[in-house]
């Protein structure tokens, strides 16, 4: 009985150490850390929240980012002309400018084919443009401007380019129907123009027209005296240097021609020649 006395006195026998300190449990410290742990997450959120709107407060007034200058590129029209098209402004705000907006406006315009836009910080837009090019006019009811690969791309207006190959004895109803197979005549008759151009004659009897009839053969008008070349149906090329060799005849002898007649598929070697 004495021993377990002394037992239950004796400090080695105790489970905590002499000079030890007391482990205290506190049961609300976890929840103290959480909300700590909260309130700066919270914090840092709130903060960048409000860097967020001050940054684009900042953009949107800044006197740095207001539009004054608008390049444009790749249009025979002037700068002021495109961005009128565009509804670009000097003194928007450049973010504020809506670019797709500004490019669907420009392609509603007839000689644009295709437009880039872009901001240039801190004050500028840039714009490029890609235009088509009128290489001929056609009459089909009206008068028109058409492409290379013979597109029509507008009505012919007085502000309008006038001194290009003029396309005629095409049939409104045909190219309502078939406008494909009316692009592809146009087209040839714009090639054949090309190629009358750079032969022997372009520079002696300047083109003037070529008349496409429905059963596929073509005349062409020469001259300021309005020669005309029936050429019948293609290829063109021989019949054109044909024309060229009669006419240098024609002119040595002092003649002049109303027509010439190439058109003879049975007898392509025999040339008519219609004197004045």
């Amino acid at each position: 009985m004495k021993n377990r006395r002394r037992a239950r006195s004796n400090p080695a026998a105790s489970p905590v150490a002499e000079g030890a300190a007391p482990v205290a449990t506190a049961p609300g410290r976890p929840i103290f850390a959480v909300l700590r742990a909260l309130f700066g997450v919270v914090l840092v959120l709130s903060l960048a929240t409000a860097l967020a709107i001050g940054g684009k407060r900042y953009v949107r007034s800044s006197p740095r980012f207001v539009v004054g200058e608008i390049s444009v590129t790749g249009s025979r029209r002037s700068a002021e002309t495109i961005a009128r098209i565009a509804n670009l402004q000097k003194g928007a705000n450049v973010f504020t400018v809506d670019l797709d907006a500004a490019r669907a406006r420009l392609l509603q315009d007839p000689w644009i084919v295709d437009a880039k836009l872009a901001r240039r910080l801190p004050d500028a837009l840039y714009v490029r443009v890609t235009e088509r090019e009128a290489a001929g006019i056609v009459a089909i009811g009206d008068t028109y401007l058409v492409s290379r690969d013979g597109d029509v791309i507008k009505r012919l207006e007085a502000h309008d380019p006038v001194d290009l190959p003029i396309v005629t004895g095409l049939d409104v109803g045909r190219y309502a129907e078939d406008r494909e197979g009316t692009r592809i005549w146009i087209k040839r008759a714009l090639d054949l123009a090309t190629d009358y151009d750079r032969g022997p004659l372009g520079k002696r009897a300047p083109l003037e027209e070529v008349h496409l009839s429905a059963d596929g053969s073509v005349e062409i008008v020469v001259g300021k005296g309005g020669t005309v070349l029936a050429l019948g149906a293609p290829p063109f090329r021989r019949k054109l240097d044909q024309a060229a060799r009669v006419l240098a005849e024609l002119d040595r002898r002092g003649a002049k021609a109303d027509a010439l007649m190439l058109d003879n598929e049975v007898r392509p070697d025999r040339v008519v020649v219609r004197l004045r």
